[in-house]
């Protein structure tokens, strides 16, 4: 297949799986919010678990495009555009879920303020020594002021950070493995 061939193939299964990794984090959204944590606040166990989901899904979405699509040398933009495709689509879809619920669901506003409030109040020595007096009040202000769209906001860039990360690892793992691999092939 030719390059502009290979297009299709990776939008396709990028989707796919982008789709499949949507419904387990739009899952842990509601099992979060029903075991009585707030979906947006990040915490160690949110960032393993979507580190866990971006690298699974992208994983299979490559192995897929090069079990079956794959012909000719392998190029890094290929596992670089289907995982952008879906950590892409896992991130808007848990956007527009999160966006849904916090129309009506206030308490997931509130919630975090108070958390990030809690987290501001319980290192408030070292801020105060850093920053000073003026540059506490301030950021407890801005604290208080957040809104919904902030948070969804905030929540969508960690995890597009997040999940540009571990794709271009993944992504630069799985070029130069399958280069070892050709080298090692062509060798023998």
């Amino acid at each position: 297949m030719s390059e502009p061939s290979l297009i299709r193939p990776i939008f396709s299964i990028g989707l796919k799986y982008g789709l499949g990794g949507s419904v387990i984090a739009i899952g842990l959204f509601f099992a979060m919010q029903g075991l009585g944590e707030n979906p947006m606040v990040w915490t160690a166990p949110k960032l393993v678990a979507y580190s866990v989901i971006f690298t699974a899904f992208a994983l299979l979405a490559l192995v897929e495009f090069r079990r079956y699509h794959w012909v000719g040398k392998w190029r890094f933009w290929y596992g670089l555009l289907l995982g952008i495709i879906v950590y892409g689509t896992i991130c808007l879809s848990t956007f527009l879920a999160a966006y849904t619920v916090m129309q009506f669901d206030d308490q997931l506003v509130e919630s975090y303020r108070d958390v990030s409030l809690q987290s501001l109040e319980s290192r408030q020595e070292e801020f105060l020594e850093q920053f000073g007096e003026e540059q506490y009040t301030q950021t407890q202000g801005a604290v208080q002021a957040i809104g919904a769209g902030d948070i969804l906001l905030d929540d969508l860039f960690k995890k597009l950070l997040l999940g540009f990360f571990l794709t271009a690892t993944i992504a630069l793992a799985f070029s130069i493995i399958t280069s070892l691999r050709s080298r090692r092939t062509s060798n023998s």
